[in-house]
């Protein structure tokens, strides 16, 4: 997992609970990078996963809230670096369509060891869309969390929901919008 994400996760935590909270979470696991992470750097998965779980139990929240709340504080740091690949895109659901077919593109290009999601879209009707959501390191809960923060961004209010998921033990998630 890039390090920019460490870096950001750090960053939402101190300001949302405190830096105390931060250095208990890492102090309390054993972490091959000892919990100092750098932007451009690649670091095992299983380090967000343990110190996400650290961090639920210390702040008495679920995983799955962190990972959401994480992503909508995150989205607005992501969208200025996919700005300028997007910069005509006016609305979440084109926005959301493009994330797979324009954004994940281009950061494999600027970084071929990448790993991005695979996402499958399907539109039954103009204000529904369903993402078929792939990935190895199980984030739906940050992915939606970037959905709520690209619904603030384009001014859009969103109805999310998941009837598959990963986490629980299915092979995607299934992702409902509705605006």
């Amino acid at each position: 997992m890039k390090g920019a994400i460490f870096v950001g996760f750090s960053a939402f935590i101190e300001e949302k609970y405190g830096l105390a909270v931060w250095v208990t979470a890492l102090d309390q696991c054993e972490l091959k990078s000892n919990g100092v992470y750098l932007s451009t750097e690649i670091y095992d998965d299983n380090e967000f996963e343990t110190i996400i779980t650290k961090l639920a139990t210390l702040t008495g929240s679920s995983i799955e809230s962190l990972q959401r709340d994480f992503g909508q504080y995150f989205f607005p740091q992501l969208m200025s670096i996919a700005l300028k690949h997007i910069e005509k895109i006016t609305n979440l659901f084109e926005f959301l369509i493009a994330v797979d077919n324009v954004i994940h593109i281009e950061v494999k290009k600027a970084d071929h060891l990448a790993y991005t999601p695979t996402l499958f879209y399907d539109q039954p009707k103009s204000n529904v869309l369903i993402m078929r959501y792939v990935s190895k390191r199980k984030m739906c809960y940050f992915a939606e969390g970037l959905i709520l923060g690209a619904a603030q961004h384009f001014n859009q209010s969103v109805s999310v929901s998941q009837t598959q998921c990963l986490c629980k033990g299915d092979d995607h998630c299934l992702i409902r919008l509705e605006t």
